[in-house]
């Protein structure tokens, strides 16, 4: 699951203890995007832009003249998780392919999460686990 961590800290799934491109964020990253954002576009994306293997396509908020590429996460369930209780805006950050969930303030101020996104897919980190008391439908954990 996809958690808010303090502020400047990074987005994570349990357990997954990969840094690869689309999964965890490592420190340095987290420190980097911090430190030296780049050009930061404030992106329209809900939990219902998640597809299931792990590809978002991303949509500029407001006129942007390049256009956005799609991006992969290994936690697809997670991050709709995250996205559907996730109440501030959310920033492309290109020069470190994260994006960057932001509570009030704008992209330099509120409390902070990110999360690490490949441009390429990778591994998807869920497994689905069987839940008896759901009549043996499994459910993605």
């Amino acid at each position: 699951m996809l958690r808010h961590l303090a502020q400047n800290d990074s987005v994570r799934s349990d357990g997954c203890s990969r840094y690869a491109a689309g999964h965890r964020v490592h420190w340095i990253h987290a420190k980097k995007c911090r430190q030296e954002p780049g050009r930061a576009v404030e992106i329209l994306v809900t939990s219902g832009d998640v597809r299931d293997d792990g590809w978002v396509e991303l949509r500029a908020a407001f006129d942007h003249a390049d256009n956005l590429p799609a991006v992969w996460t290994h936690a697809p369930g997670a991050l709709r998780e995250t996205l559907a209780s996730h109440l501030g805006r959310v920033y492309w950050l290109e020069s470190w392919h994260a994006l960057k969930l932001v509570h009030g303030g704008g992209v330099d101020g509120g409390a902070a999460g990110l999360v690490n996104v490949g441009l390429e897919a990778g591994v998807l980190c869920e497994t689905a686990v069987r839940d008896d008391r759901a009549g043996g439908r499994g459910s993605v954990a």
